[in-house]
């Protein structure tokens, strides 16, 4: 009876080991396992959120991530025209997406020093907004079109869907100042990845209707990010104007971008000494596009 008592003793002492390391190593692995996968959930999480901070920043500034990346690349295959006259040096300083409650603020500062820019504004139709074209017109500027709603998928939705969105602007712009806009620029620009009609089809109708559209050559990167400082935002204009006789600065008029507006008067002022001529848009500009029809 004894050696059958220890065995069953044993094994009670062996079940008993066994289930205390059971129950103390498999709450252990299954932590190692949860961790690993809260990691890889925070990973993707991450990936998740910049994506979306990327797509904000496109609806935000007028144009892909990507194409601002490219922009630089872009804008060495344009108009060869451009270099070839070594007499010119002409700069045209535009802003898209206004009007803001800066825009005053930017012509404020125009007027101060002289000069003439280009507008490409969207639609709006507060009292505020029409006094503001008005204004732009009256003092001399070009007043041009970026599109009635700035909605990509809108905008692009189809060919039917553009030429009403032209034609819309257009005649806002015309009832309210008296002027009928004749320079577009696309959102994105020409080179925008978005459209799901081919470009070529909507320049091809700006032509018909008399429209020209410029893209730039020359930007402050203000399109990406609000950080960016005064001094770095004229740093990179004036890195691609040197590279050009002729170049189309793009700048944007949002409220979030004030230091493109503080920037300003130094950037003229640099430009003006380095013997540029600052001009707005108009029939004798250079024609600067990232896509051409030929």
């Amino acid at each position: 009876m004894e050696p059958a008592r220890r065995k069953r003793i044993n094994r009670y002492k062996q079940f008993i080991v066994i289930s205390f390391l059971a129950l103390t190593c498999i709450p252990c692995f299954v932590s190692i396992f949860l961790l690993g996968k809260v990691n890889k959930l925070e990973k993707e999480i991450t990936l998740i959120a910049r994506e979306h901070t990327v797509e904000q920043l496109e609806l935000l500034s007028g144009s892909s991530l990507e194409q601002e990346m490219n922009e630089e690349a872009l804008s060495g295959v344009l108009s060869t025209d451009i270099k070839d006259n070594q007499e010119e040096k002409q700069v045209y300083l535009t802003f898209d997406d206004g009007p803001s409650e800066q825009t005053d603020e930017i012509l404020d500062i125009l007027k101060e020093h002289n000069v003439k820019a280009t507008f490409f504004v969207i639609g709006k139709t507060d009292a505020e907004s029409k006094r503001i074209y008005k204004r732009i017109v009256e003092e001399g500027h070009t007043l041009g079109m970026h599109s009635y709603t700035h909605d990509y998928q809108k905008i692009y939705a189809s060919q039917e869907a553009f030429e009403q969105d032209v034609t819309k602007l257009s005649d806002l712009l015309y009832d309210t100042t008296g002027v009928r806009p004749k320079y577009y620029r696309f959102p994105g620009g020409s080179s925008n990845t978005v459209s799901r009609v081919p470009v070529k089809n909507l320049i091809q109708y700006l032509n018909e209707e008399g429209i020209t559209y410029y893209d730039w050559n020359a930007l402050n990167g203000d399109a990406v990010t609000k950080e960016i400082s005064c001094a770095q935002l004229n740093r990179n204009i004036l890195k691609d104007v040197r590279r050009y006789n002729v170049s189309i600065v793009l700048m944007h008029d949002l409220v979030q971008r004030h230091n493109t507006v503080k920037a300003l008067p130094s950037l003229i002022k640099q430009l003006k000494k380095e013997g540029y001529e600052l001009l707005p848009i108009s029939d004798s500009t250079p024609v600067i596009q990232h896509v051409k029809l030929k």
